[in-house]
């Protein structure tokens, strides 16, 4: 790659570029793209949101959530009463008390569990595993959304930075070309015609590099800022744009139809109506339930014939409904179940077309933008080849300045297209890793 060359003019210039900023490259921790995915996934706030939703889904995933298992329920009470009492026996004898206390304590244990509900149970376990495989994919969207934008903020600072690398190398040249003038003039030379124009050209690419460090910083702050960070935190990155250029169209397809999140959650969709139809037919079916219980009760009574009462013992049973009408509900339920999966079906329809559209517009645009860039490397070759012989030829004299600024000019504009094809490239290369299912994998 061009920028991997020892030899190319840019790494000639950082020294000039260091001394200018002396806060820059050299003086801060180097984040590399996986290290900064790393930062963002562990503290971005909408991941973390869908892994708190996905772990809630995660637990709802019971067999007791679904109804499968059986309720087990322990009650006690304890009462009593004060009353006034007058008894008369039919023996003529008269029990008469001013208040009277009579106690009870009910203790009991019940178990109750419903063996049969025409399926629904297990219907609704079977939902409760798509509803967790759908809060994992959420989980999964939101990082390769998140990965995108920082694969995408992270190269704008590669951008920014090797645009105020490319900017130093022409002030250096601009320099060197001040100082020719300025002692041509010195010795009588050359007029201020030549020397004007010199430092006016040296001013203006001095202003673009403090504008240039302006573009750096602000695609810092929004880099630190989607890893949820101190938007002031100092940090350089790598200046090599990395494409890679053998993706295969044909597999890239193959892995978008089977693992694109938006298939997938289409998919995981109709799998949920299909289910919700059949909790709907389970009400044509009998409910049989068990009923296990250990019951006491204890009484004790100030007056009356019965001055204690226990009772202890085991209580079951079975019970079986079965609805014969429900003013036709289920029927209906059912009906509107059907239109639902019907239309998941063709949500997933519509979500492959969208994808396989998706695909071959961005693969057509990742092979444009290789194309593009291996004119712009060889331009760069071109330019940069001009301005060396420019600049040689400036100093024996044989060109004007004019001339030299011409070559300067078409060097700073054949890197900024070059910066910019790479770019592209990559940018093509991350959407196309997004719609295959590839990026965070």
């Amino acid at each position: 790659m061009l920028k991997n060359c020892s030899a190319h003019p840019l790494r000639a210039a950082l020294p000039l570029l260091l001394a200018i900023l002396p806060a820059t490259l050299g003086a801060q921790e180097l984040l590399t793209l996986d290290a900064a995915l790393r930062i963002a996934l562990d503290s971005n706030r909408v991941v973390r949101l869908a892994a708190n939703e996905a772990e809630i889904a995660r637990n709802n995933y019971t067999s007791g959530n679904a109804g499968i298992l059986p309720r087990l329920d322990l009650t006690a009470g304890v009462g009593g009463t004060l009353n006034n009492t007058r008894q008369e026996l039919s023996s003529g004898e008269i029990q008469q008390r001013s208040g009277a206390a009579s106690n009870n304590l009910n203790t009991g244990i019940g178990l109750t569990w419903t063996v049969f509900d025409g399926f629904r149970m297990f219907h609704q376990y079977d939902e409760l595993k798509l509803e967790r495989d759908l809060g994992e994919l959420d989980v999964d969207i939101a990082e390769e959304s998140l990965i995108a934008q920082v694969t995408r903020g992270y190269y704008d600072v590669v951008l920014e930075q090797r645009a105020l690398e490319v900017i130093a190398a022409v002030i250096k040249t601009s320099e060197e070309r001040l100082r020719n003038v300025e002692l041509k003039y010195e010795v009588g030379e050359n007029s201020k015609r030549e020397l004007l124009p010199a430092k006016v050209d040296l001013n203006a690419d001095r202003s673009a590099m403090l504008r240039q460090q302006v573009a750096l910083t602000n695609a810092k702050t929004t880099l630190n800022a989607l890893l949820a960070r101190d938007p002031a935190t100092p940090f350089a990155v790598a200046d090599t744009i990395i494409v890679v250029g053998d993706l295969a169209y044909d597999a890239l397809l193959r892995e978008a139809l089977a693992a694109n999140r938006r298939i997938r959650e289409a998919q995981i969709n109709r799998s949920i109506a299909e289910i919700d139809r059949k909790q709907v037919t389970s009400a044509r079916y009998p409910r049989v339930g068990l009923t296990l219980g250990y019951n006491l009760s204890q009484a004790e009574n100030a007056v009356g014939n019965i001055a204690s009462n226990r009772n202890a013992g085991l209580t079951y049973g079975v019970t079986a409904q079965m609805n014969l009408f429900d003013g036709f509900n289920t029927n209906r339920e059912a009906e509107n179940a059907d239109i639902r999966i019907a239309s998941s079906e063709l949500d997933l329809a519509e979500a492959e077309q969208q994808v396989e559209t998706e695909m071959l517009k961005a693969y057509t645009n990742y092979r444009n933008r290789l194309e593009v860039m291996t004119l712009e490397r060889q331009n760069v070759l071109l330019a940069r080849e001009n301005l060396d012989l420019a600049l040689e030829r400036y100093r024996a004299g044989a060109i004007i300045p004019l001339e030299l600024r011409e070559a300067q000019n078409a060097y700073v504009a054949a890197e900024s297209r070059l910066l910019s094809a790479e770019y592209d490239a990559k940018l093509a290369e991350t959407d196309l890793l997004r719609l295959s299912g590839r990026l965070g994998r």
